[in-house]
């Protein structure tokens, strides 16, 4: 093998390290989303991931504060931890870790692209691994997150009250949302964290 040959490989391959299909996160490690089991990832990269992915494709109107604003999947997680039984709390706060590194397709989208769904369910997976959390009821954790969907619908969107699938299923939660900061909802996530895995 020629000098040239062994550099254009070595070049080759340093693209796609830093280009193909990996990501450098906040915490300066890369995660690869063909292999995520082997991925380093922290769990500030997760709270700070989701604090600044948005929910509902950042199209939020809050009819409380009447204007649009930001409100992030770590808040819905956050909050979603707080309204499950204690012992599930821990899996709703990170039913959404795969986020963190994927984005926050909205639910409409995601089904007409399966393959995108299932390396997102892929990486979910191996971060749930990594952080020793497993979903063990996983139907109690989508009845939350509907419910968590029905509220955010009521507070955070501009709905006119028309029907949508979810009303066979879920009623709001009786508390308001009024959105936080990135940066609070991102605290907020680390602190119900080390709250949780060291009570």
């Amino acid at each position: 093998m020629t000098k040239e040959v062994t550099i254009e490989k070595m070049r080759d391959s340093a693209i796609r390290r830093a280009v193909g299909p990996t990501i450098l996160l906040g915490s300066g490690t890369y995660f690869d989303f063909e292999d995520p089991w082997n991925s380093e990832i922290t769990i500030e990269d997760i709270a700070y991931g989701l604090a600044y992915e948005g929910r509902c494709a950042g199209q939020c109107y809050s009819r409380i504060l009447q204007k649009r604003v930001f409100y992030s999947v770590a808040e819905h997680c956050v909050r979603m931890s707080h309204s499950v039984p204690d012992e599930l709390a821990l899996e709703a706060l990170m039913h959404e870790v795969g986020e963190a590194v994927c984005g926050d397709m909205n639910a409409p989208l995601k089904s007409l692209n399966p393959s995108f769904k299932a390396i997102e369910k892929k990486c979910e997976a191996a971060i749930l691994a990594r952080f020793s959390v497993a979903i063990t009821d996983p139907l109690e954790i989508k009845r939350a997150d509907l419910r968590m969907l029905a509220t955010e619908r009521r507070d955070l969107l501009p709905w006119k009250g028309e029907r949508w699938g979810i009303d066979d299923y879920a009623q709001p939660y009786d508390w308001e949302i009024i959105p936080w900061a990135p940066e609070v909802a991102a605290q907020s996530f680390l602190n119900r964290y080390h709250q949780l895995v060291n009570p």
